[in-house]
C-alpha cells in the first residue's frame, strides 16, 4: 500500500475544506472501507466513508472505530495494537502538506490513547478532526 501517501488526510479530511484531493484518492478510501468491510464484523453505516471523511465524530461504535483502525493498519498510520506511527504520519502527511505542519500533528495526535487498539485509532481520528487547522 505504498501508493497511498497521503490517504490519511483523504480519510479524515471534510472534502470542502481540503480541496487538493484526487477523485483517485478519494476512491481509494472507499477501497479501504470495503476491504476492512471483510474484516470487521458487524454493521456499519452505508454512507461510513462519506461520514469518516467528512469528519464525523459520531462514528463511534465498535464497528466504526474497528473499520477506522483496520483502515490505518493498512496504510501504516497505527499498528496492530492501535499504537500511532510517528514516522509513517509524518512521511505520509509531507506529500500532501508541509514537513513541518506534519510533524506538528504528530507532535500532538502521536500519544493516542484508549483501551483497546480500535479505542487508540478512533482517538486518532479524533485528535486529527480536533486539530485540523494544523493543516490550513
Amino acid at each position: 500500500m505504498q501508493s497511498l501517501p497521503i490517504v490519511f488526510v483523504v480519510l479524515l479530511a471534510a472534502v470542502s475544506t481540503m480541496a487538493f484531493f484526487t477523485e483517485e484518492q478519494h476512491d481509494i478510501a472507499k477501497s479501504l472501507v470495503e476491504a476492512c468491510r471483510g474484516e470487521v464484523s458487524g454493521e456499519l453505516p452505508e454512507d461510513f466513508a462519506t461520514r469518516m471523511r467528512q469528519g464525523d465524530l459520531t462514528l463511534d461504535s465498535e464497528t466504526s472505530k474497528c473499520t477506522i483502525q483496520c483502515m490505518f493498519a493498512k496504510v501504516g498510520f497505527t499498528d496492530a495494537d492501535g499504537v500511532a506511527n510517528r514516522a509513517v504520519l509524518i512521511t505520509k502527511l509531507s506529500k500532501g502538506n508541509p514537513t513541518e505542519k506534519a510533524e506538528k500533528f504528530a507532535d500532538v495526535c502521536e500519544k493516542n490513547e484508549g483501551d483497546s487498539k480500535c479505542d487508540k485509532a478512533f482517538s486518532l481520528y479524533q485528535c486529527y478532526h480536533k486539530n485540523k487547522a494544523i493543516f490550513d
